[in-house]
């Protein structure tokens, strides 16, 4: 014949008075840390968005300074003009671009073109979200 085990005594003891409720304790602090690091990472992922937009728009604007060394190069050369723009729109409501010209004669014949040309992106013509500048020397 098997004997019955008695029961554990930590089974069936009432716990003392100062111990009970701190389950729920425990609970809250878990709770309010899990809230807190997803708050925490809430904050990372809206700065890392805004910095990406940022990234963006500053591709946009050198894209926009190229354009307009392009369009630059082709002002002199095939169309005959200075090569100077202001505020030209490379796409619309999105990016501008500005262009300056400066030439020296080289040789007495040659011209060297200096062409300094502002690429902006985002916001408005007038106050972009950024700007990027290239210049180059240019002799036909």
């Amino acid at each position: 014949m098997i004997k019955p085990r008695p029961p554990l005594p930590l089974l069936h003891k009432e716990l003392p008075a100062r111990q009970r409720g701190a389950a729920l304790i425990a609970a809250i602090f878990v709770i309010t840390a899990l809230a807190a690091l997803g708050g925490l990472m809430t904050q990372f992922l809206t700065l890392g968005s805004k910095q990406t937009i940022d990234e963006w728009y500053s591709t946009q604007a050198l894209y926009a300074a190229e354009s307009g060394v392009q369009w630059a190069i082709w002002d002199l050369t095939v169309n005959g003009g200075g090569g100077t723009v202001s505020n030209a729109t490379v796409v619309n409501n999105q990016a501008w671009m500005s262009t300056t010209v400066s030439a020296l004669t080289v040789n007495g014949t040659n011209n060297l073109y200096t062409i300094t040309s502002t690429g902006t992106a985002g916001g408005t013509a007038s106050s972009p979200r950024a700007q990027r500048q290239i210049v180059v020397q240019y002799m036909p």
